[in-house]
């Protein structure tokens, strides 16, 4: 593969960018094009920071103007393959991120791959904030319209085994042309060094406070404060308030090095999410060897392997979550087993270096 173009919103390039880098150490030349820009890599990095501070400020705003309509489909599809057409040096593939609209709607003689996280028949069932039109017919137009664009596509790469079903099951799509790759620590390097545990730290990202549970969460540590009086639940992402007694919210954490100690600190991280697709938060701890209880929604069983490398919560109560936060903080020789598996599973499958590989063999092999 020579010329591969990125192209998507701002906000997933920069998300996804550590996987972008790798695939071209692997082709001749990997450019972006955002709304109606085409960036090089070195552009976008001068960018992250900036890019970075807007996406998180905007992001309670973001997922209510995103313009979920068959007309917005279509519209953004059409804008972006002109952009593409205007290139001077055209690609030779284009990779979209994500099924919210296509890089191409008229003409086909480029080849595209798309990868995805979720589908939009996923979060009308599991998430409906995800999907908010007016009526059954608006989000019928939509799906119509989406599973052209998968069905036009020569490849599509997806995060998890549950997307690639939901393509099956509910687009119609080939078997043959789904890949599954997984997903990876964004931004995190590779953590070599050790991982201690005895300080009875619980870490929770409550970005977004319901759809993550994090009203089950709170329920939880009340239940775990009454067994283990020594444990502490802290609190990211969020300005929740009326915490129960050791609970603190640090807000948002600013940069790599600081998250990567809270992480150095915590003994265990909760996901007991509602919805979240294939959450980098989990590998993200993972990497730093800190053992995860994630609900059995979504894609996260697929990250967590229950029993092995941590906890799967099933079904997501608040009891149940409490017990297993409690015998798992009880048993030092569990964690430091899991800790050391969940170091090694994303070692050796959830990280970019690896994904790359798995699209840059599949694209290679067309």
């Amino acid at each position: 593969m020579k010329k591969i173009l990125v192209t998507g919103d701002a906000v997933f390039l920069r998300r996804y960018k550590p996987l972008f880098e790798e695939m071209a150490r692997e082709c001749k030349d990997l450019n972006y094009l955002i709304g109606d820009q085409r960036f090089e890599i070195d552009i976008l990095n001068q960018a992250a920071k900036i890019l970075n501070k807007l996406i998180y400020l905007a992001s309670p705003l973001y997922a209510n103007r995103r313009g979920k309509n068959a007309l917005a489909f279509i519209s953004k599809s059409k804008r972006v393959e002109r952009k593409i057409r205007q290139l001077s040096d055209p690609p030779d593939y284009v990779l979209h991120i994500f099924g919210t609209y296509s890089p191409f709607w008229d003409k086909f003689d480029i080849p595209y791959g798309m990868l995805l996280d979720y589908t939009m028949s996923l979060a009308h069932k599991n998430w409906t904030p995800w999907c908010p039109f007016a009526n059954t017919q608006q989000l019928v137009e939509w799906i119509k319209y989406e599973r052209l664009a998968y069905q036009r596509s020569q490849h599509i790469f997806a995060m998890s085994n549950l997307v690639k079903s939901s393509l099956i099951d509910n687009y119609g799509i080939e078997p043959e042309k789904i890949c599954v790759v997984g997903s990876f620590a964004n931004n995190h390097p590779l953590y070599k060094g050790e991982k201690n545990f005895g300080n009875q730290q619980i870490l929770f990202n409550g970005s977004e406070f319901e759809r993550k549970g994090g009203d089950i969460v709170l329920a939880a540590f009340q239940q775990v404060k009454e067994v283990l009086q020594e444990a502490k639940l802290t609190i990211i992402g969020k300005n929740a308030k009326n915490l129960p007694n050791g609970a603190e919210n640090r807000g948002r954490i600013a940069s790599l090095e600081a998250m990567r100690q809270l992480f150095l600190e915590t003994d265990l991280v909760l996901a007991s999410a509602r919805c979240d697709p294939f959450p980098s938060f989990v590998i993200e701890a993972m990497n730093y060897g800190v053992p995860c209880i994630v609900s059995s929604n979504d894609g996260m069983p697929e990250i967590v392997d229950d029993g092995i490398n941590g906890l799967v919560v099933d079904p997501l109560t608040a009891e149940l979550l409490a017990e297993k936060i409690i015998n798992l903080l009880g048993d030092r020789a569990k964690l430091n087993s899991m800790s050391a598996l969940s170091r090694q599973k994303v070692k050796t499958q959830l990280n970019c270096q690896a994904i790359a590989k798995k699209i840059m063999q599949a694209l290679s092999a067309k």
